[in-house]
C-alpha cells in the first residue's frame, strides 16, 4: 500500500534543529486555527507566526489539513499524557478522591490551553470532516474513560444520579468555559481566570459542582 502524505511526513528523520521548527510551526498554527477557524487561518500567516519561509512550512507539512491534524493531535497526546500520568501515578487510591483530581487537572490543562475546547467548538459549529476525524480519533476515547468514571462515581453516590453523557457534559461545560472566553472574563468579571489563584478557585468550584462541597 502507497504511503499517505502524513506517513510519509512522519517517517523522515529530521535534524534537531528541523524538530525546533516543526515545533514552532504547530505552536504557531494551533494559536491560529483555535482564534481564526481552519477556514480562517492561512498558511502564509502561520509561517510568518512561526518565524519560517512558505517553503519551510510546506517541507513540514505537505497540506494545511496535515498541518491541522498535527497540530490538533499533538495537544490531544498532552492532555491524554496529563491525565495518564495522573491515574498511573495514584494507582491504588480510592475512587472518589482520584476523580476529584483528574477534575482538577483537566481544570488546569483547561486553563493552559484554551485552544483545545475553542477548536472543538469552531469544528462543531461546521459539522463535517473535521469534527467526524476529531471525535473518532480523539475525543471520543477520552469521552469513554470519563463516562465510566462517572459511571462508577454515580453507583457508590459520590455525584448526582445523572447520565454520565451530561456528567460529562457538565465537566467539559463547566470547566473550561471561563478560559475559552478569557477576553470577556477579564472587561466583565475585572480579573484574570488563567492567573494561578484563579485557576485554582475555578477548580474548587467545578469540583464542589459536581462532588458537592465538602462538610
Amino acid at each position: 500500500m502507497a504511503a499517505t502524505a502524513p506517513d510519509r511526513a512522519e517517517g523522515r528523520a529530521t535534524r534537531p534543529s528541523a524538530d525546533a521548527t516543526r515545533d514552532r510551526i504547530l505552536t504557531a498554527a494551533l494559536d491560529l486555527f483555535a482564534d481564526r477557524s481552519f477556514e480562517g487561518a492561512t498558511t502564509r500567516e502561520i509561517a510568518a507566526r512561526a518565524g519560517v519561509s512558505q517553503p519551510s512550512l510546506a517541507y513540514h507539512f505537505r497540506s494545511k489539513d496535515e498541518l491541522w491534524r498535527a497540530a490538533v493531535g499533538r495537544l490531544f497526546e498532552e492532555l491524554g499524557a496529563t491525565m495518564r500520568a495522573r491515574i498511573d501515578g495514584l494507582r491504588g487510591v480510592e475512587l472518589v478522591p482520584l476523580a476529584k483530581l483528574v477534575v482538577r487537572d483537566f481544570i488546569a490543562f483547561s486553563a493552559a490551553h484554551p485552544q483545545l475546547h475553542r477548536i472543538i467548538t469552531q469544528e462543531s459549529k461546521a459539522d463535517g470532516e473535521r469534527i467526524d476525524w476529531l471525535v473518532e480519533t480523539h475525543v471520543r476515547p477520552l469521552y469513554e474513560v470519563t463516562t465510566d468514571m462517572f459511571r462508577r462515581l454515580v453507583e457508590v453516590g459520590a455525584v448526582p444520579d445523572l447520565p454520565p453523557a451530561h456528567l460529562y457534559y457538565l465537566l467539559t461545560g463547566a470547566g473550561p468555559t471561563i478560559f475559552v472566553l478569557a477576553p470577556e472574563c477579564r472587561r466583565l468579571a475585572g480579573f484574570d481566570p488563567q492567573a494561578p489563584e484563579a485557576v485554582q478557585t475555578h477548580a474548587d468550584a467545578v469540583v464542589d459542582l459536581l462532588f458537592g462541597p465538602e462538610a
